[in-house]
């Protein structure tokens, strides 16, 4: 469903009914290049559909069909509000032997982005700022599910977006889109130029192989296209307008209106950007950009409807509808010359706290001097008194230690009292009672001696008489 298809639109066969009777066609919603989209109804479910059909001369190359084939396997493995769901898809033959594959989709009760944005520009020259990023952010979350599938959608534009009568953003049409992870070659091929001319990537425009990026380029281009309701490059032929692509730098939005802010022009520009390097790297990235940029405007900017749009001269494009729709201005009208040189830097919010007062010139001049280290000094050791020695005092002997060894059979002597020592009283009395234990065993040694002797010499003839009564004979003296 593409009204800005380069193909030539190609007689469709008349077929009442497809998928055996159960779709019944009642009318035409739109064509393009490549297939034609019919308002349906769905007899076993009671539901009106949208079927997409492949034109009669396209269904006859199995190449056409293949990629038919796999836009209906792509389509139906992505489940997102913003995404048109696939319901079914089949082929079906014509009256005239022509095979005619078809793909029932959810019909969407509403309008294309191309019908909304020229009611917008007949009444205020462009779309609204806020309302043209709050489309922009819907288109590029569905972009986010697809390039997590590994599809690229390669044909972005308004008229392959929807918007429902609750204005839920719905894109379509991916028709066009190639498998990243594969691919069959006779469908895309490097070097096959894929997509519509006013919002090809330069990539797509060499034939080169593109990623996300190249989508991101193309949603650069529709956002261009519906705050200044022209297109960033415009031409005679398909040729001349991808040379611009590939060769001319697009104007700032607020070049044309006024009305836009220098965040969303840095937005533009960095999507616009020749190297995909230096785009956004994600459909997410960008939409979170494009959700800030927009609360901005939808927070600090004054009404954009009833702010006149100034336009400039700049790239026109093929649209029904004229610059006599803008409002008049009065005054010599001199737009200044954009200056978006460089990315978009967003502001630096204020601090929390005052700001910290610049340092004196005089610390800035002074250079810091580290201190020269002082030698350690060792304190002088000082000396340690000595006590002076005393002498020692030997105790006096004790001459009474002598007669600890008794004499034989000394007689008793006399001994001259000890005089007492108050030092060594306890030693005195030791020596005292070891003396008298020592002459007390002396008498009991010499009474035993005594009584030996005596006691040997009377029983002496009582021994030999018993001697002689044993033994007969002479007795030994």
């Amino acid at each position: 469903m593409s009204e800005d298809g380069t193909g030539v639109d190609q007689p469709q066969a008349q077929l009442p009914s497809l998928g055996n009777g159960r779709y019944v066609l009642q009318h035409l919603l739109g064509q393009g290049g490549m297939a034609s989209v019919h308002l349906a109804h769905d007899t076993v479910l009671g539901r009106p559909v949208a079927i997409k059909t492949l034109h009669t001369e396209l269904g006859r190359e199995a190449s056409f069909r293949e990629r038919f084939r796999r836009e209906a396997q792509a389509v139906a493995r992505l489940q997102h509000t913003n995404i048109v769901t696939v319901f079914d898809s089949g082929e079906e033959v014509a009256p005239d032997g022509a095979t005619v594959p078809y793909i029932v989709m959810e019909y969407v009760e509403g309008q294309s982005l191309r019908d909304v944005l020229n009611q917008a520009i007949a009444e205020h020259g462009a779309m609204p700022t806020e309302q043209a990023l709050k489309i922009t952010a819907a288109v590029l979350a569905a972009l986010d599910v697809s390039h997590d599938q590994g599809l690229v959608h390669r044909d972005i534009k308004p008229g392959n977006v929807m918007v429902n009568t609750k204005g839920v953003v719905k894109v379509m049409d991916f028709g066009i889109a190639r498998a990243m992870q594969s691919g069959v070659s006779s469908m895309t091929q490097t070097g096959m130029v894929v997509g519509t001319p006013q919002y090809l990537s330069p990539e797509q425009a060499l034939g080169k192989s593109v990623d996300a990026r190249s989508d991101l380029y193309s949603v650069g281009c529709m956002l261009f296209e519906l705050l200044t309701g022209q297109l960033p490059f415009d031409g005679d032929s398909p040729f001349s307008i991808a040379y611009k692509h590939v060769q001319e730098e697009a104007p700032a939005p607020s070049g044309l209106n006024r009305a836009v802010s220098p965040a969303v022009d840095a937005l533009v520009a960095r999507s616009l950007r020749k190297d995909p390097a230096h785009r956004f790297p994600t459909a997410e990235t960008m939409r979170e950009e494009v959700e800030r940029v927009g609360a901005g405007e939808k927070g600090g900017a004054a009404p954009l409807v009833a702010s006149p749009l100034v336009i400039s001269e700049g790239p026109r494009a093929n649209h029904s509808s004229s610059l006599a729709n803008f409002p008049p201005v009065a005054g010599d009208i001199r737009t200044p010359t954009p200056q978006v040189q460089q990315p978009y830097q967003p502001p630096q919010a204020p601090p929390y706290g005052p700001q910290t007062p610049p340092p004196q010139p005089q610390f800035q001049q002074q250079p810091y001097r580290t201190p020269a280290p002082q030698p350690y000094r060792t304190p002088a050791p000082q000396p340690y008194p000595t006590p002076a020695p005393q002498p020692y005092q030997t105790p006096p002997a004790f001459p009474q230690q002598a007669a600890h060894t008794p004499a034989p059979m000394p007689m008793p002597t006399q001994f001259a009292p000890v005089k007492a020592n108050s030092n060594s009283g306890c030693s005195t009395a030791l020596v005292v009672v070891g003396v008298i234990v020592g002459l007390i065993v002396l008498v009991v040694i010499i009474l035993a001696i005594v009584a030996t002797r005596t006691t040997g010499s009377s029983s002496l003839p009582a021994v030999q008489t018993v001697l002689t009564q044993l033994h007969p004979g002479p007795v030994p003296s």
